[in-house]
């Protein structure tokens, strides 16, 4: 589940999971969400890729900022997501992904708003009794 908040020029982002993994999932659901009608998008391709990040703050925004990469350069959005998130020795976050999605088709998808980025500002991830929070802002 996801909902949005908002702020002075841009827009913020709540999603939760009854994991880390399906929290950063709900997220991604959401950045896509307010680019196009995230029900739409079919599972006809998919990019793997991996990020990571000194907490979990840091590891959210590589994720999110790494899928509009994907988005600016392959044209692509994405509304289902495959994650691993473990902490390695040293204690960095990893986090594995495998999105799955198709091409922008302007016609299919209801065109929204552009996501620039995803912004450092106010970002959280914190467990809240049973489940997972996470909290971000998009530039418009």
């Amino acid at each position: 589940m996801f909902k949005y908040f908002e702020t002075t020029a841009d827009l913020g982002v709540e999603a939760v999971g009854k994991s880390l993994e399906e929290a950063f999932k709900e997220g991604a659901r959401g950045l896509y969400n307010i680019m196009v009608d995230v029900d739409k998008i079919e599972k006809k391709d998919k990019i793997e890729f991996e990020v990571s990040g000194e907490d979990l703050e840091s590891l959210l925004y590589e994720f999110l900022n790494e899928l509009l990469y994907y988005t600016d350069v392959r044209n692509m959005v994405f509304g289902d997501f495959d994650i691993e998130i473990k902490k390695d020795a040293k204690g960095k976050y990893r986090l594995k992904c495998v999105a799955y999605g198709e091409e922008i088709d302007k016609k299919k998808h209801n065109i929204k708003e552009e996501v620039k980025a995803v912004t450092y500002h106010k970002i959280e991830v914190k467990k809240d009794n049973n489940e997972w929070k996470v909290k971000y802002i998009v530039d418009l």
